[in-house]
């Protein structure tokens, strides 16, 4: 790996604005940073993010930066083959983000309340953001040029919000005419071999029952294009004004949906070596029962989708339990808040940690009260609902919150609050953990 200064005369573009650079990359070691400008890669602008994936794949790069002082460097870059440089730009895309051309009759965005972050109101619909960072959509919005392109750079896989397959049905809860020729694309996509990973948003009474058992064949019939597909509980806030009356997911609707899924996984698994579907963990939640075993999500293909997290941290909790020291050497206090429905996984091990001689932990189960009560997530919590679960009252010791309340790769809440913001108020530190080993490393340390 080389780098060497240049003025690099004649370069007047604006470049591509650096967002953030990943720790311990290529780009951190030559010294790119968060708002320099990648001007040009092998003597060529780039035009999306496709370009830039494709440009850093090789094994030799000639990029050409400039940094936030107006200085001009050249890079001369040597690395591993399809090694990533640890880039992310601003907009993630580097053009515009293509935006969705849906009126959902389910869009989480549309039960937003007013005075939150701008970009959160932003409806996104891009396979380019699918294909790069795992984000599920609809390809409602797909032109021929993009499905050519698609096929051509072989894109896959692709995450799809399928939602339902009978194309009345999905044309009708995607507001768009164009959403029913879900199935057409799909094949298409699977003659192309791009493999897709799907979504089903479980609304009661409108794709459930008969419409999901269709949806659950119809994407089965096109496997192994359809690598896998997860059924997830429809998101209800408190500021649904006007909106389509639907109702959220009660017990017996996770009973049903359980009993759809499984049968169906379980047919898979015989026939295709893989169970195929899977249902979030909200629903073995509502239906009061057990966290199926590991074994159960295979490679927890659909982890972003809240399927198989809580395993996770079961999994974590069984390597931790037979480990843990008797007594600290020295007294600690702390506090643990989250959403409603972790909560109820983590009073299980709250216990175990409380009879560790000198540790006192707090489990605090933080209701949210800024999107409504039907919303029970970590995820989903703000810092006002934090200040609120507290209500005077100061954790006893360090408050420990899981990661997920935060801004990727920041500070920040979704109010706009900020970690130091919240900790300055609630006279305490403050911090956020990625996972139950991170918690317990911190609350244990060495022991």
């Amino acid at each position: 790996m080389v780098k060497s200064k240049a003025g690099v005369g004649g370069i007047i573009r604006a470049g591509k604005l650096v967002r953030h650079v990943e720790e311990d990359s290529v780009a951190e070691e030559v010294g790119i940073l968060p708002g320099d400008r990648v001007l040009s890669v092998n003597g060529a602008e780039l035009g999306d993010i496709l370009d830039w994936r494709l440009a850093e794949s090789a094994e030799e790069l000639l990029l050409v930066v400039k940094h936030r002082d107006g200085s001009l460097t050249e890079y001369e870059i040597e690395k591993d083959y399809h090694e990533q440089l640890g880039l992310q730009f601003d907009p993630p895309t580097l053009d515009k983000v293509r935006s969705c051309r849906n009126r959902c009759l389910f869009c989480f965005v549309d039960q937003l309340p007013a005075g939150m972050r701008r970009s959160l109101y932003l409806k996104d619909d891009d396979y380019r953001l699918s294909f790069c960072t795992g984000s599920f959509v609809t390809l409602s919005n797909l032109s021929e040029h993009d499905l050519e392109r698609i096929c051509r750079l072989h894109l896959s896989p692709l995450y799809v919000s399928v939602h339902a397959t009978e194309p009345g049905l999905r044309s009708r809860m995607l507001g768009n005419r164009r959403a029913g020729e879900i199935m057409e694309l799909l094949r298409r996509l699977a003659r192309s071999d791009i493999r897709v990973h799907a979504q089903v948003v479980l609304c009661p009474g409108l794709n459930d029952g008969a419409a999901l058992e269709r949806t659950i064949d119809d994407l089965y019939g096109l496997y192994p294009a359809v690598q896998s597909l997860a059924v997830v509980p429809v998101g209800l806030t408190a500021h649904r004004n006007d909106l389509y009356p639907l109702r959220s997911c009660q017990k017996n609707d996770a009973e049903a949906v359980l009993v759809q899924v499984n049968t169906v996984a379980g047919r898979a698994l015989k026939e295709l070596g893989t169970r195929f579907v899977f249902a979030a963990d909200e629903f073995y939640g509502l239906a009061g029962y057990n966290i199926p075993q590991d074994e159960a999500y295979e490679s927890y293909l659909q982890l972003n989708n809240g399927v198989g997290l809580v395993r996770l941290l079961l999994n974590e909790w069984e390597a931790w339990k037979g480990k843990l020291p008797r007594a600290l050497p020295v007294p600690r206090a702390a506090t643990l808040a989250t959403g409603l429905a972790a909560a109820g996984y983590l009073e299980g091990i709250v216990p175990y940690l409380n009879e560790i001689g000198g540790l006192s932990v707090k489990l605090v189960p933080v209701k949210n009260r800024f999107f409504g009560d039907q919303v029970s997530v970590a995820g989903l919590l703000t810092a006002n609902d934090l200040l609120a679960a507290f209500a005077g009252e100061k954790p006893q010791g360090a408050l420990y919150l899981p990661r997920v309340m935060l801004k990727d790769k920041s500070e920040l809440f979704l109010d706009g609050a900020t970690l130091s913001g919240l900790s300055a108020s609630l006279g305490t530190t403050v911090r956020a953990v990625s996972s139950l080993d991170e918690l317990l490393h911190a609350l244990l340390g060495a022991h």
